[in-house]
């Protein structure tokens, strides 16, 4: 069989185990995430995290973006480490975690450390304070605020042909005339709408 570009590392399952136990550990005192204690809710974070893998691997979905290796992938706002350490763990592609709260930048070097990621750089600093000597094939984020302050910010981090992709609810509003790719994930007992905002460099 053929190995996919956006297969999910071997060692994902270990290197996210560590990472649950850093939220855990972390998540009381500092708010990480609803319920950091509750592995449900952790899968329910780490699924839609690794969407984007899994529907570049489904021959059906319209999504054609790659973490493979030589790619640098910028993760504004990572809080908890939503999408960018999650995606991190699961690929080889380098990632930039930008976060301007101290302590959660604290967290996301301690996890980085755990899971022993040597992919991951860690930036204390706002987003909009970031230069542009550094250039991304990819910027993600995920609950970032104002998708339209996103999509701006990400259009001048991309190199020529790169890719800004946002996590987003159906509810939220969207900039108009950017590909949309739907899915649902479970959350216990039910299952939530989410979609993959997309825009591409030019």
């Amino acid at each position: 069989m053929r190995h996919h570009p956006n297969s999910v590392s071997i060692d994902f399952p270990a290197r996210i185990e560590k990472f649950a136990a850093a939220i855990a550990l972390w998540g009381a005192r500092m708010n990480l995430t609803a319920h950091p204690d509750d592995p449900d809710e952790i899968a329910f974070h780490v699924t839609d995290c690794l969407m984007p893998l899994m529907l570049a691997m489904d021959d059906s979905s319209p999504f054609w973006v790659r973490f493979d290796n030589g790619r640098e992938i910028l993760d504004l706002g990572s809080g908890a480490g939503f999408p960018g350490l999650v995606l991190a763990a699961a690929s080889p592609a380098h990632f930039t975690l930008v976060e301007s709260r101290r302590k959660r930048a604290s967290f996301l070097q301690y996890a980085v450390a755990e899971a022993q990621l040597d992919n991951v750089e860690v930036l204390v600093t706002r987003a909009e304070d970031l230069g542009t000597s550094c250039r991304y094939d990819i910027v993600t984020a995920r609950a970032f605020g104002d998708s339209r302050d996103f999509f701006e910010l990400a259009r001048r981090l991309l190199k020529a042909d790169g890719v800004a992709l946002l996590y987003a609810n159906p509810s939220q509003r969207l900039p108009a005339g950017l590909l949309r790719i739907p899915y649902r994930i479970p959350r216990g007992d039910t299952h939530v709408d989410r979609i993959l905002v997309i825009n591409k460099s030019t």
